[in-house]
């Protein structure tokens, strides 16, 4: 993305502010007679101009108020947002709630849950605190009438998986512990992904064997991420004029599916911080309106994830601070907990 001039970006920020606050276009003249950016008019005009040319905002016509794109919002939280600071008698209430609730990770997650929704008044998730992804441990194969075979599959998480199988042709025992052998050695300790990434010579029966263990795991993952607390939908419902009806009905149906969302909790896996997906970045197409600004929480191989969706045209600064101070306190009692 470029860098915009320092009076482009001051526009723009203001741009997106005043939209934020009010939900109406913001024209040059209230920019101008609102602001002392020792600017005249027509040079306000001319910026607008530049900002709708590069796409940071959109305009129906030249005379029109601008509306921040997708583009623009993404700027902004990036290099223009003053976050707001969360007052300490804030900061020890939401402490205190986490201190007296029970000390179990589903009660934080629920409790992470109350407060997003409460104080952010959106759409908030959380899920329990989970290993962040299965790993290989062991593998067994054995031989069955005919030409079937029985993989049990032993996660490092503690859980044993089983999968009948019927082959081409018949194999015997020998074989098929040979091979049980080979990827136990070759898999010990790995993800999906690290398994994915090695670059082994494999046999026809191993190769059989070594796909079925993926989506063995990879489903695993995705129950993993089926399990979540929502809560705000009187507020969803309050938003209504700021996303479109029919978009209003597909984000609705959309989160009453658990694949939506545990497809939005698996693709966040892993990765430390804030992350912040605005309208059009979203994959799925019930939240092209929307912004899902998403954290991890927890210590070590104990993880889970909060986050909010709302519509783009949301508070970033007082969201994004929110989100992450509710996080980096779930990970501190994880912390303390776990070790």
């Amino acid at each position: 993305m470029i860098e915009l001039p320092q009076r482009t970006g001051v526009i723009l920020k203001i741009i997106v502010g005043e939209y934020i606050s009010s939900g109406a276009a913001v024209s040059s003249d209230a920019i101008y007679r609102g602001y002392s950016l020792r600017a005249s008019p027509a040079t306000i005009r001319h910026e607008m101009a530049y900002l709708t040319e590069k796409g940071f905002i959109t305009r129906p016509h030249t005379s029109a108020g601008g509306i921040p794109s997708d583009k623009g919002y993404r700027y902004y939280v990036e290099d223009l947002m003053d976050e707001a600071q969360i007052t300490a008698e804030e900061r020890a209430a939401i402490r205190r709630r986490f201190k007296q609730a029970r000390q179990e990770p589903d009660e934080w997650a629920r409790l992470a849950v109350s407060i997003l929704t409460q104080k952010l008044q959106n759409i908030a998730l959380a899920t329990p605190l989970r290993a962040s992804l299965c790993h290989f441990r062991h593998l067994d194969i054995v031989s069955l009438e005919g030409q079937m075979i029985l993989i049990v599959l032993v996660l490092r998480e503690g859980k044993t998986k089983q999968r009948f199988l019927t082959l081409d042709h018949s194999l015997s025992q020998d074989a098929l512990t040979a091979a049980a052998a080979r990827l136990s050695e070759a898999y010990r300790g790995l993800t999906v992904q690290g398994i994915r990434s090695l670059s082994l010579d494999l046999t026809p029966i191993e190769e059989i064997v070594s796909g079925t263990i993926m989506r063995m795991m990879q489903a695993e993952d995705a129950h993993q991420n089926e399990q979540y607390y929502l809560d705000g939908w009187r507020y969803l419902m309050a938003q209504a004029g700021m996303i479109r009806a029919n978009r209003m009905l597909s984000l609705v149906e959309a989160l009453e599916r658990k694949s939506m969302l545990g497809t939005l909790l698996a693709n966040f896996d892993g990765e430390a911080g804030i992350r912040i997906t605005i309208g059009n970045e979203n994959e799925d197409e019930a939240l092209r309106e929307c912004t899902v600004v998403m954290s991890n929480y927890g210590s070590g191989e104990h993880r889970g994830a909060i986050g909010v969706i709302g519509p783009t045209r949301m508070p970033y600064g007082r969201v994004i601070p929110v989100v992450d101070y509710v996080s980096s306190l779930m990970s501190e009692l994880v912390s303390q907990t776990y070790t």
